[in-house]
């Protein structure tokens, strides 16, 4: 009869235990170093520095958008609507004549008969308010656009205010968003010297307050204040404002 030593059995099972145990914390380790990257300098320390970049571009706009309204007031509820849609029949026909699509017209009618503020004098009648947003392309266009609003006796502004078209715009912030990288960039390694620290990778990096700002570098006028013959389109030059903020790991 032959007879089995337990106690070979259990030291076999340890060695095979152990082995396990050992190879899973080594598993466990390997990850943590891919998770941490620890060569890269960033996990040494979690000092961090933040700055902001900025740009501003001036250029042409490509685009002139008006904003003509018109009023009609006190008029029984009837005739004044007829007068409204009268009025935006004429001037929008007239618009397409002139070469403006009709994409790129746009119009809103409201009533204003109930608001306090604009109580009519008589119960029946009532307030209303046309106005219009019409964008066109190019200058010749804008000026021809604008002699004829002069004609309509609009309430407000006539004068178009110059603006960056989609396409124009988006070439316009890749140009500032690389200029003002470059900005924060800069401001970082002056802070490192003067301040006596190495920079590290970038940590974050987020479009600042400024994004994409146009601001135009010509005031609008309003309608009447001159004669259309003494009435040129100036579309001067806008800006485009354009901040990023960057934070950086510090050594």
């Amino acid at each position: 009869m032959a007879f089995t030593q337990p106690g070979n059995n259990n030291r076999l099972n340890f060695s095979i235990n152990l082995k396990f145990i050992i190879l899973l914390l080594l598993a466990v380790i390997a990850a943590m170093l891919l998770t941490w990257k620890p060569w890269d300098g960033t996990a040494k320390s979690v000092r961090t520095i933040q700055v902001t970049g900025q740009a501003t571009l001036k250029s042409t706009p490509d685009e002139f958008v008006f904003y003509p309204t018109y009023e009609f007031n006190n008029d029984n509820k009837t005739a004044a609507l007829t007068k409204l849609t009268k009025k935006n029949t004429e001037i929008v026909t007239k618009l397409k004549e002139l070469g403006v699509p009709d994409a790129k017209i746009k119009t809103n009618a409201a009533d204003y008969g109930s608001k306090p503020y604009l109580m009519p004098v008589k119960p029946e009648s009532s307030s209303y308010n046309l106005s219009l947003t019409i964008t066109v392309g190019s200058k010749d266009l804008a000026q021809k656009v604008q002699d004829y609003l002069l004609t309509t006796s609009p309430s407000g502004a006539v004068t178009p205010q110059p603006a960056f078209s989609n396409d124009k715009r988006k070439k316009l912030e890749t140009q500032a968003r690389a200029k003002a990288e470059r900005d924060a960039r800069i401001k970082a390694e002056q802070s490192a010297t003067n301040l006596g620290f190495e920079l590290g990778k970038v940590k974050s990096i987020a479009e600042g307050p400024g994004f994409g700002d146009i601001i135009p570098l010509m005031g609008s006028r309003a309608a009447g204040s001159v004669d259309s013959s003494a009435l040129p389109i100036q579309g001067g030059e806008n800006e485009l404002n354009y901040s990023v903020s960057v934070t950086y790991f510090i050594k």
